[in-house]
């Protein structure tokens, strides 16, 4: 493996998880609270800092179109592809670049918004990362990041396997996260790069009927594995134990997301 395993795992991605990312990462109502705080309108000029499958980015064109445009760019090439094809057939107003970051390879001042949902978390630096997207950002601009905090997480499917859950997600988080608790220093990480009048948001709803569960199969199982930490039988019994908590109606599942804005001066 070329880079870390956080960061190799977005480079090189199977058709299976292909498919799983397309629905876990799809744009749905429940997203409105994340990307408010842009106060997105016709005609600016917007970019999404690791767009993936890019259905939130499309999600962004349409309320920025007809005289806006949306750039989207992602370290992975396949979801530069999909996206490209997606955006044509919708006929919105987007383009994609394939590359990593950071840096983001766009002169400074070029977008009145820039976005970036889930992403600091696997990158070689977030620091950097925010403080290219405030260079990229035009005077008077607002940069939004919204992002997970892995300690807060909470995963209760009964007593009996409180231990194992912990086991499972510490291995997971082992390998595939290069900055676990980013959602609390992104207030931080905005401020020292300058950006203004810098809000925060948490937004904390429960999982009890395991929405969740295509995240936890598609991903969290899989880092588990590749930690080499836990024997796959025992991933199996996991996985099974969450079935039947869902199935019991004893599923509870939190990962809180921090919802950042400031404002570039």
């Amino acid at each position: 493996m070329s880079n870390p395993y956080y960061k190799q795992h977005w480079i090189d991605i199977e058709p299976e998880r292909h498919q799983a990312y397309d629905q876990i990462l799809g744009y749905h109502p429940a997203l409105e609270p994340i990307i408010r705080p842009l106060d997105l309108k016709p005609g600016l000029r917007v970019l999404d800092v690791g767009s993936g499958p890019a259905h939130t980015t499309m999600e962004l064109a349409r309320q920025v179109a007809p005289s806006g445009k949306v750039m989207g760019v992602d370290i992975n090439a396949e979801f530069i592809a999909r996206s490209t094809a997606r955006a044509r057939e919708a006929m919105l107003p987007l383009e994609f670049t394939h590359s990593g970051f950071p840096p983001l390879p766009f002169p400074s001042a070029s977008f009145d918004r820039v976005f970036c949902k889930n992403v600091l978390e696997y990158v070689d630096s977030a620091a950097d990362t925010v403080a290219e997207m405030a260079r990229v950002t035009a005077p008077g601009g607002i940069v939004v990041a919204s992002d997970s905090d892995w300690d807060l997480m909470v995963l209760e499917t009964g007593a009996a396997n409180r231990e194992r859950n912990e086991r499972v997600l510490t291995a997971s988080k082992s390998i595939a996260i290069k900055e676990p608790r980013i959602g609390r220093m992104l207030f931080g990480l905005f401020r020292a790069v300058g950006l203004v009048d810098v809000k925060v948001e948490i937004l904390a709803g429960a999982d009890t009927a395991g929405r969740s569960l295509p995240m936890l199969k598609a991903s969290f199982a899989r880092y588990a594995h590749d930690s080499g930490r836990i024997a796959d039988a025992e991933i199996a019994e996991w996985l099974a134990s969450i079935d039947r908590a869902i199935e019991q109606g004893n599923f509870f599942f939190v990962l809180p997301q921090f919802v950042v804005r400031g404002v570039k001066k």
